[in-house]
């Protein structure tokens, strides 16, 4: 899990993410919001075998971030297109 930490940590660093970051829309719930309130987010997450690449990384709403939790992404959507 650590060799993760660290891939997304240099993720975060390339051109690509600031480029993702510069969008300014959560991959989630669609919402313009700051460059800067953009956290990254792991589709698989970690904890569930996923890896830090540029494939299993979008930028996401703090709230969506936090409320999605361990959830793969596709069971997130789902959750909000319920609400």
């Amino acid at each position: 899990m650590e060799r993760e930490r660290r891939k997304a940590k240099l993720l975060k660093g390339s051109a690509w993410w600031k480029n993702c970051l510069g969008r300014g829309v959560c991959a989630y719930c669609g919402k313009r919001v700051h460059p800067t309130a953009l956290t990254m987010d792991h589709k698989i997450p970690i904890v569930r075998g996923g890896t830090s690449s540029r494939s299993n990384c979008v930028p996401a709403c703090a709230e969506c971030n936090q409320n999605k939790q361990n959830l793969p992404a596709e069971v997130w959507r789902t959750l909000l297109a319920q609400r």
